[in-house]
């Protein structure tokens, strides 16, 4: 009879893809540093080899030589945040476009439709939007600016120059409440698809109190 082996096997390591997308945007930004003229554009300040980024309420800072991104007076940024931040610096079509757009009308995020009104117009809604009093608490808290209009609006500067409007209608006794994000267009030429998305998942979870840093 030939005896079981007793041989653990080691579970392979734990994929990290917000990691390994920080570390290949970390690479990418080293070998375009932005210029002079590039930084201004996207609303960045320098001082010695850091990046100041404007986020929200909150500034970033981008340390290319350290590999890290922190929150300013606070700790190392999210990954998700500091994935943003990188990618958003990374950006070569700085053409500006600031016409109002919703998500759908980006060709490269149709297929995003579905998540997006799951991960991020449901979720709005059952949270920091469940009532025009609590958005406006939040949105407040978080730097938003109030936007004039149909609905309760709110500006938010996720980056310099992708701010996300949120748009909360109150519904009546046979719709419930509704919500709408606006973008600016140029947004397609600052952040890929995906980023767009998560771009309006951080706004929520700074929104929801869930603070920058990691835990």
């Amino acid at each position: 009879m030939v005896g079981l082996s007793t041989q653990v096997l080691t579970p392979p390591p734990r994929q990290r893809p917000y990691d390994q997308a920080l570390q290949r945007g970390l690479d990418a930004l080293r070998q375009r540093w932005p210029s002079p003229d590039r930084l201004v554009s996207l609303g960045v300040t320098l001082t010695g080899e850091t990046l100041c980024l404007p986020v929200l309420n909150r500034r970033l800072i981008l340390d290319p030589e350290q590999r890290c991104v922190l929150v300013q007076d606070s700790g190392p940024a999210r990954s998700a945040w500091a994935v943003l931040a990188v990618h958003y610096l990374c950006a070569e079509d700085l053409t500006p476009d600031a016409s109002p757009v919703s998500f759908s009308y980006f060709q490269d995020c149709r297929s995003y439709l579905s998540v997006f009104g799951k991960r991020i117009t449901e979720r709005f809604l059952a949270t920091s939007g469940r009532t025009a009093e609590q958005f406006m608490r939040c949105a407040e808290q978080c730097g938003g600016t109030r936007v004039p209009g149909a609905g309760d609006g709110y500006c938010f500067a996720v980056c310099p120059r992708v701010p996300v409007t949120i748009v909360r209608y109150e519904g009546d006794d046979e719709i419930g409440p509704g919500a709408s994000f606006i973008y600016r267009a140029d947004a397609e030429r600052l952040l890929p698809a995906e980023d767009r998305v998560v771009a309006a998942e951080l706004l929520l979870d700074a929104l929801s109190g869930k603070p920058m840093t990691e835990n």
